[in-house]
């Protein structure tokens, strides 16, 4: 891969996150909190691609490593409402276990869990150093750790679009958030960097948008 490669790609995939964004702002006129949780996810997956794309511009520094923070920051407190938007697609969709609000707020404690665990895995240690992939210059943590609260998520995600498909026979969601974990958990990041991994977000994002797009044409009660 050449020198700068992986930033042009970096910067393809906040591309990508834009045009997903304006095309799911456009597609719904009421926008529910699941939705508005939905864009900002991708407002927060845009942000983190185009950091990693222009970091070779910036340098390494106290400006880059200012601007790494909130790439952190974002995933911690907003990933974890993919929990929230997969559980409120499921429940206009009519599966019968996620209609009671014992369901919900077991959902909204997960994601309290879920932004706990990531707080005290990557905001609180403080430990960001610089680190250089492929000509992509980005701030990391010290130590590598496996991100269990990511995971987690994933999985939770996963275990919603298997009852989504069995309810109405549809396995879009579930077909890109299982390659999603595949990719992530395949392919290694010594030798391609966090790239596989935020492909696999953006064919995740693209999961959830086809999920909006298929609640437009379902019959649910609100």
């Amino acid at each position: 891969m050449g020198l700068y490669m992986a930033n042009f790609i970096y910067l393809s995939f906040s591309l990508i996150y834009i045009c997903l964004f304006i095309y799911a702002y456009r597609l719904v006129d009421k926008k529910d909190l699941q939705y508005m949780f939905f864009l900002a996810i991708l407002a927060a997956l845009f942000y983190d691609n185009l950091i990693s794309g222009i970091g070779f511009l910036i340098g390494a520094g106290p400006e880059l490593k200012f601007l790494n923070f909130f790439r952190f920051a974002f995933h911690v407190f907003i990933t974890p409402f993919l929990c929230y938007i997969v559980f409120k697609i499921a429940r206009k969709m009519q599966l019968r276990i996620f209609q009671t609000s014992i369901a919900e707020l077991f959902v909204w404690a997960l994601i309290i869990v879920f932004i706990t665990m990531g707080f005290l895995h990557d905001i609180a240690p403080m430990d960001l150093v610089p680190q250089t992939h492929w000509g992509v210059i980005n701030y990391t943590h010290a130590e590598a750790s496996v991100p269990i609260a990511v995971i987690l998520i994933n999985v939770f995600v996963i275990i919603g679009s298997i009852f989504i498909w069995k309810q109405i026979g549809w396995p879009g969601l579930f077909i890109t958030s299982i390659s999603m974990f595949i990719i992530a958990a395949a392919i290694p990041i010594s030798k391609f960097g966090l790239l596989p991994s935020n492909a696999g977000e953006i064919i995740l994002s693209y999961g959830f948008l086809l999920s909006q797009k298929k609640l437009l044409s379902f019959d649910y009660k609100k």
